[in-house]
């Protein structure tokens, strides 16, 4: 039974894998791998490149299939901090972290996956009570950031099982020298230069309570030697290899200015000083490094004697602490060392973010599901309603019809005699209105009209309408003298308005002229 995990380290300027094995009776083997990256060049930043470069790396050592592949976000694309709470519930504190970090990132909370770390609880002073309070290392990573990083591991073929920050391999490395036996400091400021950034991890009282990215690695100072001295990047690389560090010592105070503005700050919230130093990463290789980054920060820098000696993996230190993620080795030490275990995993919020819209998907289906069967169920039960009440009315029907027809006698539908009444009130009421005398009606009008048309015109009615006040009259004289009488005699009474002719035209037969006739009658 052999337990095998790979971490996977890719920088700028080169790959780097740690393949870590532990066999079941419990011996343990480290393989180092590393593929230089050409530096400069559009070929060597594009993805495609890249991934073909990886790709062809990890074929060429064996590394696909070869266990578990643990990678690692870098801490400048991740919002990083340490939270205190006056109660340690894990319950209460995954309710109350998310909320908690909304105020202090710049992102709403779904589009970031959220990790959070319990640390384990400080010793108590001698006479001092236990303390009840907490403090989480809080993370959040932009899901966008995270489905690139997949994207990019996904194009080389790669499924990583972990994915964490890379200061936290830090951290897992002075774990791992400590269960080895090394006296490695619980106070300790851990610095990885690399080559386009330094990783800052600083641990108090045997915590990770600082995680950081500089952007300034050992790139800067060979750009700048190579300004220097009018050379390649490559003739200012091999120079910088072989110098001292008090050579460029002035290229350094960018990145230690912000060294020290990490380490005051943390150390005048928590009013003690940390006491060590250890420098690692690729830039690390450059003389005397590490003595003077410790000087310059008032640190010691860390020795054989805690531990970091010649076989601690410096310059693979971040692919080391990737390998012995405790998710995925279960490190000998989890269960001795206290906060050994602390590792922080997004690809695992990440899944349950997936499994959780995934159980929603199926929830709508089945919701989409049940709503179609109860719509179903629905129009069944409005049909046969219809049906019934149906079948209702015509049984009422026929019973009517068969009482109606014992009292009226056979053939009649009820009803007829109602309607065949009001019909004949209807012609009664019209007839009535015609000879009443009230209001304005036929009889009131045809008098008003045979009172004004003028002597001697003859005037025979075609067709005459009333509609309220208004007259519509169509008919035929014998010259259009005589029609231009009848306007002028209408037009003359004022009980007549709006007079108007229209349509005047010779008719088909001798001496007959056809008109319209249109006026408003206004009675007193």
């Amino acid at each position: 039974m052999i337990a095998e995990c790979v971490g996977l380290d890719i920088g700028q300027t080169a790959f780097k894998a740690v393949r870590f094995r532990r066999r079941l009776t419990g011996r343990e083997s480290v393989e180092y791998f590393h593929q230089p990256v050409p530096h400069g060049g559009q070929k060597h930043t594009d993805p495609a490149q890249r991934t073909a470069m990886l790709r062809n790396f990890l074929w060429q050592h064996g590394l696909y299939g070869s266990g578990e592949i643990v990678t690692a976000l870098p801490c400048q694309d991740v919002f990083i901090r340490t939270l205190s709470f006056p109660f340690r519930d894990a319950s209460k504190l995954a309710q109350v972290v998310p909320f908690e970090m909304e105020n202090l990132i710049p992102m709403p909370l779904e589009d970031v996956t959220i990790g959070s770390l319990l640390l384990p609880a400080r010793e108590p002073q001698e006479g001092a009570a236990k303390a009840t309070g907490s403090d989480v290392l809080v993370s959040a990573a932009p899901k966008s950031k995270i489905a690139e990083h997949l994207g990019f591991m996904a194009s080389a073929d790669l499924n990583p099982s972990a994915i964490t920050i890379d200061g936290m391999a830090l951290f897992s490395v002075s774990q791992f020298l400590k269960e080895e036996g090394a006296q490695v400091p619980g106070d300790m400021a851990i610095i990885d230069v690399g080559a386009s950034k330094t990783t800052l991890c600083l641990v108090h009282e045997g915590r990770p309570v600082l995680l950081r990215t500089v952007l300034w690695g050992g790139n800067h100072l060979t750009l700048a030697l190579a300004v220097r001295h009018a050379c390649s990047f490559a003739e200012a690389e091999r120079r910088k290899r072989a110098m001292a560090v008090q050579e460029v010592d002035a290229w350094l105070e960018p990145v230690l200015k912000e060294l020290r503005v990490s380490l005051h700050a943390y150390e005048g919230a928590v009013h003690q000083r940390l006491t060590h130093c250890w420098v690692s990463g690729g830039g690390s290789k450059l003389r005397e490094l590490s003595g003077h980054m410790a000087h310059q920060l008032d640190l010691l820098p860390v020795g054989p004697r805690q531990g970091f000696g010649s076989s601690c993996p410096r310059a693979f230190s971040i692919a080391f602490g990737l390998a012995i993620h405790p998710n995925i080795v279960r490190p000998r030490w989890k269960s001795r060392l206290a906060g050994s275990g602390l590792a922080i995993d997004f690809k695992s919020g990440t899944d349950a973010a997936s499994a959780t819209t995934d159980v929603s998907k199926q929830d709508r289906r089945l919701a989409l599901w049940g709503g179609l069967i109860l719509a179903v169920l629905g129009l069944m039960d409005l049909s046969v309603r219809v049906m019934l009440k149906d079948s209702t009315v015509k049984n009422l029907k026929s019973g009517l019809q068969a009482q109606y027809e014992q009292t009226f006698g056979p053939g009649a539908s009820p009803g007829e005699e109602l309607d065949q009444a009001r019909y004949r009130l209807s012609q009664l009421e019209k007839g009535l209105s015609i000879v009443d005398g009230r209001g304005y009606n036929v009889l009131a009008g045809l008098a008003e009209l045979v009172k004004h048309v003028p002597p001697g015109v003859p005037l025979k009615v075609r067709d005459l309408t009333i509609d309220g006040t208004s007259v519509h009259l169509e008919g035929e004289t014998t010259t259009f003298d005589a029609v231009e009488k009848i306007k002028q005699a209408f037009a003359a009474d004022e009980t007549f308005q709006d007079v108007s002719i229209s349509d005047t035209r010779v008719g088909a037969g001798p001496n007959q002229v056809v008109f319209r006739l249109t006026y408003m009658v206004q009675w007193p």
